[in-house]
């Protein structure tokens, strides 16, 4: 349940007017055991580590949101929103944080966010794109495929039923002209989203300028659909620079399986990155049993292994117990 806080605005001395605000947020712990073993030329050292941790599934959170009408169908909104570190004595980090407009015309929002392509690929991972980490190995992201700064994001209004259309820029804040050697991360980043009955597709597509005007070229394709007693999921990944002979790409194979309060999830994905094509897969096992519409209980297994290249056999595999919980 949200608990909405009632606060009175600057100027509600002169207007009278109350702001609704609502106080939201996460608390993700788990206890994990994992073992990394490290490989190479002559070399092969395992180690185990136990230790209790904060998320390992969506990560904890603390944000603040609202609203106000302003009439004739348009409105503004904000949020600002942390990521606080529940296992430690360490200061929260900065999370989603922007403000907007809707309206007739779409949303705009402006701030620090999750990029598109970002929920592109969580869509369509079973594992909710779990924190866990294992599954994705198989996930190329660069720059646009997570939370990013100075950014602004425009979503066109439904047209069709069941067409969505995102586009966002975000701006490196580096002078221009920039020195040769000074990477600009400016990035565009374009997602389109079609889903009709069990159907759901998105594609996604960004660029990412680099030094010396060199640029990333980057991708993401996914697909679901929902058989009732299953829903398969798919997305693959990837990511060219100007400079390099070859692109990273990496894939994702998935299934979520509903059994009352419990679901179950299993993913498998591969990747190959660098000049050398390296080679790398995971697996992870999600069992998420709800004790509450806000409180579930998460237990995770996984593994991921690196195939080829001067890392080759290096691995990790782990599992965690953990209890999550929203309000």
């Amino acid at each position: 349940m949200k608990k909405t806080l009632v606060a009175i605005a600057a100027m509600a001395a002169f207007t009278g007017a109350m702001a609704d605000v609502t106080i939201f947020g996460i608390v993700d712990n788990a206890y994990s055991i994992k073992t990394t073993t490290a490989a190479g030329p002559g070399i092969r050292t395992t180690s185990t580590k136990t230790t209790a941790v904060t998320g390992t599934y969506t990560g904890s959170e603390l944000g603040f949101k609202g609203s106000e009408d302003l009439g004739g169908g348009l409105s503004a909104n904000f949020q600002i929103h942390f990521a606080p570190s529940t296992d430690a004595n360490l200061a929260p980090t900065g999370y989603q944080s922007h403000v907007g407009l809707n309206g007739g015309f779409g949303s705009l929002k402006v701030g620090q966010f999750f990029s598109p392509m970002f929920f592109n690929n969580a869509t369509y991972d079973a594992s909710g794109y779990s924190a866990f980490g294992f599954n994705e190995a198989g996930a190329v992201n660069g720059a646009s495929g997570t939370l990013v700064s100075n950014s602004v994001q425009y979503d066109l209004p439904t047209f069709v039923p069941g067409l969505g259309v995102s586009y966002m820029i975000a701006k490196g804040e580096v002078p221009r002209p920039a020195a040769t050697t000074t990477a600009l991360n400016d990035i565009s980043n374009i997602r389109v989203t079609y889903a009709t009955g069990a159907l759901s597709a998105g594609y996604s597509s960004a660029s990412v300028k680099g030094a010396a005007g060199a640029s990333t070229k980057q991708s993401s394709t996914g697909l679901s659909y929902d058989l009732g007693m299953a829903k398969l999921m798919y997305y693959a990944t990837s990511s060219k620079a100007t400079t390099a002979t070859v692109s990273d790409k990496g894939s994702n194979y998935g299934v979520s399986i509903p059994l009352g309060a419990t679901t179950v999830g299993f993913t498998s994905s591969s990747a190959k990155t660098g000049a050398t094509q390296v080679e790398s897969s995971a697996t992870i096992l999600q069992v998420k049993y709800d004790l509450s519409k806000r409180s579930s209980l998460i237990l995770q297994n996984g593994s991921a292994k690196i195939k080829s290249g001067t890392l080759n056999g290096s691995s990790s595999k782990g599992t965690s117990l953990g209890l999550w919980h929203s309000f």
